[in-house]
């Protein structure tokens, strides 16, 4: 959804007037256009959001909480859409012996590829 249109669990409210922040790409180091964030999911105190770089088109999901230690922001670069982002976030984590399962199928099987059709 839009940021505009969103209703913020954030005391006070979160409106998009009072981001002041030059927030930039870390792929490009452009500043970000905060008009083109969107939020996903709010969750007790959390906000996931979304950005899409309008110069390189790199995205990054951040999640942005205040607690009894204040605010906290975590953010990493991603190459999902924010579809592929909500689908995906109820998925069973892979684990080191799935990878691990995996390449050994790779390095056993010819055409790996072509069997799993």
């Amino acid at each position: 959804m839009p940021l505009n249109n969103f209703k913020s669990n954030i005391p006070g409210g979160f409106k998009p007037e009072r981001i002041k922040i030059n927030a930039k790409c870390p792929v490009c180091g452009s500043l970000y256009d905060f008009g083109r964030l969107e939020v996903l999911e709010e969750e007790e105190g959390a906000t996931l959001m979304y950005i899409k770089c309008s110069v390189c088109q790199s995205a990054a999901l951040s999640i942005i909480a205040i607690g009894t230690m204040g605010l906290k922001v975590a953010s990493v670069i991603t190459d999902l859409d924010q579809d592929e982002v909500l689908r995906f976030q109820d998925e069973k984590a892979v684990k080191s012996e799935d990878v691990l399962a995996l390449h050994e199928e790779l390095v056993k099987t010819d055409n790996f590829l072509e069997k799993i059709d």
